[in-house]
């Protein structure tokens, strides 16, 4: 088996279950930033996919895109 070191020479190397314990913890953080993440749409798409996306929206998502629109539409 061939000796690894460690690029700091006094630090501690993790273990395979410490290394993995880490992997997993920042696996969970990066899954609830993911969560946090503002919606994605990407466009363009045809009408109809549109009108069917909003058909699935709750009313609090459709009160944020009614009042994007209506941004939209004063200018």
């Amino acid at each position: 088996m061939k000796r690894k070191s460690a690029h700091e020479p006094k630090a501690k190397v993790m273990s395979a279950p410490e290394a993995w314990d880490d992997a997993r913890q920042l696996a969970e953080v990066l899954r609830q930033n993911l969560l946090k993440a503002e919606p994605v749409i990407r466009l363009p798409v045809p009408l109809s996919v549109f009108l069917s996306a909003l058909d699935n929206l709750s009313r609090e998502e459709l009160m944020i895109v009614r009042k994007r629109l209506e941004e939209r539409l004063a200018i």
